[in-house]
């Protein structure tokens, strides 16, 4: 954290070119500035009675009162109180807050702006919400995207371009106002002043029951917005889009366009009950506003058994195909063996049928078996050894046993077969 302290007086002029964070002004009544920062750097600059301060977060800034006051860039929020000079904004990337301050103009600022006790202020482009409660002095803004409540203003309003709906009440001077949403109006029109007000939506108008005024009202939305002026006597040009009603002596001038309906009224108790102004207004009145769109329902979370019962079923399908899988192979290894074993069985039928038939062809003759002739003498020819059903057999066990592989088996019997021959 930085902090400096500058001496100064009422004449200085302060300029505050950037701030990285936050920016908070308070006036006192010491003839000095202090400057407070949470970031690493502060720089002010100081020639005769002028002041240059730049900071790389957050700024606290007590000032005198009567110092003027610029501030070019802030980058969050800015909020100025109890200051009694000329205040010049430039960019506000967040919201702007005034609070007894006096005459101030406002380049753009990002977020909402909220004045109270305010003097003239001149303001250009609000992104977001517009809120004056006490002005003491003219009030004109290019443009406001959002919502506009003005209240107990003494001196004229010019509103150029409102995006969403607006409020005015207690408006003591002239009122231009060019408004997207409603328009809510409670007003007591003075004599001299001139009230021009459109609506691309509803306008409703409250006037005390003896105002002085003449009413020029239209409606431009077509065929089914009408236009409702609720004093007595007053009688209305059936089907017609436009009026012309007079109240009083008619002293002050109102130009009043809707595109939606428009009302007149001097019998509507909530005006003077409503703690907030624009807040609980349109409650009990046959006034066609589209009311706001219910919040849609969040998903439920799913049932943590059904959820589990969900994974448990796809993990069971997983398994059981993996084991009909693993079970088709094994079957097929098996078919595989009894394939080879079949094999081998039919070669050992074949080499048991030849060497009979080999036995037949040399019946009677000198014919060696296991090296003995036929009258038991050793014998001098090549051996004639026939397969025995229990080698056949042990070859056959060492197959089914994988104790050897059905190639080998056939191996075996060709070679035994071989020698029999």
């Amino acid at each position: 954290m930085k902090q400096q302290t500058i001496q100064a007086d009422v004449n200085s002029n302060i300029l505050v070119q950037s701030v990285s964070g936050d920016l908070r002004v308070a006036g006192w009544e010491r003839a000095e500035i202090m400057a407070k920062t949470n970031g690493e750097t502060l720089d002010v600059q100081a020639s005769e009675n002028n002041f240059i301060i730049s900071c790389d977060d957050d700024l606290i800034l007590y000032l005198p009162r009567q110092v003027s006051l610029i501030i070019e860039e802030v980058s969050g929020d800015a909020n100025l109180q109890a200051l009694k000079g000329q205040i010049k904004l430039g960019s506000i990337s967040g919201d702007l807050s005034l609070n007894d301050v006096q005459t101030t103009t406002l380049d753009s600022a990002s977020g909402d702006v909220t004045l109270r006790n305010v003097g003239s202020n001149n303001l250009g482009s609000v992104e977001g919400d517009f809120n004056l409660h006490k002005g003491h002095g003219d009030c004109s803004a290019a443009s406001i995207q959002g919502d506009a409540s003005l209240r107990d203003v003494e001196g004229n309003v010019n509103l150029e371009d409102v995006g969403g709906s607006l409020y005015l009440r207690n408006v003591r001077g002239s009122v231009h106002a060019s408004v997207s949403g409603d328009a809510v109006l409670n007003l007591e029109p003075l004599p001299g002043f001139d009230y021009h007000i459109t609506s691309a939506d509803d306008l409703l108008l409250h006037l005390p029951a003896n105002v002085n005024a003449e009413l020029h009202l239209a409606t431009t939305g077509g065929e089914g917005e009408e236009i409702h002026v609720d004093f007595p006597g007053i009688v209305l040009e059936e089907g017609s889009p436009t009026q012309k009603v007079t109240l009083g002596d008619g002293s002050a001038k109102m130009y009043l366009t809707s595109d939606q309906d428009l009302i007149v009224t001097s019998k509507f108790d909530r005006w003077d009950s409503a703690a907030d102004f624009g807040m609980g207004m349109l409650d009990g009145l046959d006034f066609d506003i589209p009311p706001i769109p219910p919040i849609p329902p969040i998903p439920p979370i799913p049932n943590m058994r059904e959820l589990n019962e969900r994974i448990n079923e796809k993990v069971q399908r997983a398994l059981e195909k993996a084991q009909m899988r693993t079970e088709g192979l094994s079957r097929r290894a098996d078919a595989r063996v009894e394939a080879a074993m079949r094999r081998a069985e039919a070669r050992g039928r074949a080499a048991e049928i030849r060497a009979r038939r080999i036995h037949d062809r040399h019946a009677g003759s000198r014919v060696t078996i296991s090296g003995m002739d036929n009258s038991g003498n050793p014998s001098t020819g090549k051996p004639a050894v026939l397969v025995s059903d229990e080698e056949r057999l042990a070859i056959l066990r060492m197959l089914q046993e994988k104790k050897i592989t059905a190639a080998d088996a056939e191996k075996l019997l060709s070679a035994l077969e071989g020698q029999g021959e």
